[in-house]
């Protein structure tokens, strides 16, 4: 039996997902976009596939309102990349949450009243309105909606836990970073709200950014291309530690992997099909998979169908399955059941 590949990389590609124009109209999704990739080549062995952006938000890119507060919080999931050919196998490890953007609303409000203006056209009106209440006017007039957005780790290491919560880590340095720099919150010159940290990572920056802002794009690049350079322990006898944040914030995180001739690294709860279907249910699907049907699994869980459908591949050791597994099929990609 041939000896399985093995990637001396830890981690291939870093990515972030979503629209570079979020669509205004809540109810339409949108075809997500690849909007920042680290590195910015193909790997050798791996070129990065151009599908990878449906298996981050399978449903498309969708934009929320700001009353919509619950589909903000933060979801993640696995999905893999399976090579027809070969039989390789590449894991996606994806975080995604709905990130504030500011759009200006149409003001239909304004009053069709007469009043008169002086020389510089200010209205009677607005003359006897306070700072503070201008202030107000202004801030009302921009509308704040929430567009999808994925973190994302591709890699041939099921080290799951430990990626998830460096996405998570990652996503709370570029906010950090965000409002650090944010001009309104420093009180430096009026900017659009494209020429922040979060404008710069998806696409959206201009020519016009401040040095404050591009100093902390740098640091998140560092901390980004510090975990694409880190190494992979070996198999049995070593182990790999990578400082994500300074140690008297968090402990450095562990990676290391079981020898190859013993069972393979399972980074998911392996009982999850009994908890979620029965052990009825489960013993049918598995005595499916061993006669080798075709078994399609539905849930509006991406988290569960994915960790689902490994661990019924998982419990069929000591046997192999020698099929195509494809835990996570995006609904957005045209052909997906082909």
């Amino acid at each position: 039996m041939m000896d399985k590949y093995f990637c001396p990389r830890l981690v291939d590609y870093i990515l972030i997902v979503g629209s570079r124009h979020p669509n205004n109209n809540n109810n339409v999704a949108q075809t997500p976009e690849l909007l920042r990739r680290y590195p910015l080549e193909d790997h050798q062995d791996f070129p990065l596939s151009p599908d990878v952006i449906f298996f981050c938000q399978p449903e498309g890119c969708i934009s929320v309102g700001p009353k919509r507060m619950s589909l903000r919080e933060t979801t993640s999931f696995v999905y893999t990349l399976t090579e027809k050919d070969s039989g390789k196998v590449r894991y996606g490890i994806c975080v995604n949450f709905f990130r504030p953007i500011e759009r200006k609303s149409s003001d239909k409000s304004k009053s069709l009243s007469a009043s008169w203006a002086d020389d510089n056209g200010n209205t009677d009106q607005e003359r006897r309105k306070s700072p503070k209440t201008k202030r107000k006017l202004k801030t009302a007039n921009r509308v704040r909606n929430n567009t999808l957005t994925s973190l994302c780790i591709v890699t041939h290491h099921p080290f799951f836990s430990t990626f998830r919560e460096c996405l998570f880590i990652l996503r709370k340095l570029i906010d950090a970073c965000h409002d650090r720099s944010c001009t309104k919150r420093i009180g430096g010159s009026k900017a659009i709200s494209r020429d922040t940290v979060w404008g710069v990572l998806t696409g959206q920056g201009t020519d016009n950014l401040t040095g404050l802002v591009m100093h902390e794009v740098k640091e998140i690049e560092t901390w980004v291309l510090r975990l694409l350079s880190a190494p992979v322990p070996v198999p049995g006898k070593t182990r790999v530690e990578v400082q994500v944040l300074p140690k008297d914030l968090q402990a450095p995180l562990l990676f290391a992997l079981p020898d190859h001739t013993r069972f393979s690294l399972i980074d998911f709860p392996l009982h999850l099909p009994l908890e979620l279907l029965g052990v009825d249910t489960c013993l049918k699907v598995l005595t499916a998979i061993m006669l080798e049907y075709k078994v399609v699994m539905q849930s509006r869980d991406y988290n569960a169908l994915s960790m689902s459908v490994m661990a019924f591949v998982a419990m069929l050791y000591p046997l192999e399955y020698m099929f195509p597994v494809i835990p996570l099929l995006p609904t957005c990609m045209s052909s997906a059941e082909q």
